[in-house]
């Protein structure tokens, strides 16, 4: 199993019949994978508008035309939007601008401007995705391409990618190690963050994980 993630102009032709909606949209995160399978996902994103809408769920299918069911959980002070969405996996390329044939998608994001798209698959079907944006002129750039080392199920997919960096870096590097070979100075440096959201990344990934692992 491979993983793929592209980055994406949210101007992009591919996003043609959504264009004005994506413009309003500021940032996009997946918060919390609740379950996938082969036909949906269920996951709650936190959304943040340029101008707020009357209507979080209606936009949020504006969207994304595989959600099928949108709900509003909370509204933050600042404005962003909590929403919990279920979404319909698309099978074929043609029912996805840039999903290859039982390719899954994992998740978007979006922020600054920028779409960050996230697929597993076998090695055919992440070339069959590629050469499906090719075939169709579509603007991207391969963030990485590399093995997917954890099944659809783990519960770093919970995790953003920021989070699911910072953590797995950490690991790598031995901060968790008894004594420490890293510590968090020098791991915010070799992840070109400050320190303070090296610590905030690392502790909400710490928190998803242990809160879904207990729940399980």
């Amino acid at each position: 199993m491979r993983r793929l993630i592209l980055e994406l102009n949210k101007e992009d032709e591919m996003y043609e019949n959504r264009r004005i909606q994506l413009q309003n949209v500021k940032t996009l995160e997946q918060l919390q994978v609740l379950r996938q399978d082969r036909e949906e996902i269920a996951i709650i994103c936190r959304v943040e508008l340029e101008e707020s809408v009357s209507n979080i769920e209606d936009y949020i299918k504006l969207i994304n035309d595989n959600a099928f069911e949108v709900k509003l959980l909370e509204r933050e002070k600042t404005g962003a939007y909590i929403v919990f969405v279920k979404v319909r996996l698309p099978r074929s390329p043609r029912a996805s601008s840039i999903g290859a044939e039982e390719a899954y998608f994992v998740s978007r994001e979006i922020r600054e401007g920028k779409v960050k798209v996230t697929f597993l698959g076998t090695v055919s079907q992440i070339k069959k995705a590629i050469d499906e944006l090719q075939r169709l002129g579509r603007r991207y750039k391969i963030i990485s391409l590399t093995d997917a080392k954890f099944s659809l199920d783990s519960p770093l997919n919970a995790l953003t990618d920021k989070q699911r960096k910072v953590l797995l870096t950490a690991y790598k590097m031995g901060y968790y190690n008894l004594p420490r070979k890293i510590s968090s100075e020098q791991l915010a440096k070799k992840l070109n963050i400050h320190k303070t959201a090296l610590v905030t990344h690392r502790r909400k990934a710490e928190l998803r994980i242990l809160t879904q692992m207990l729940k399980e």
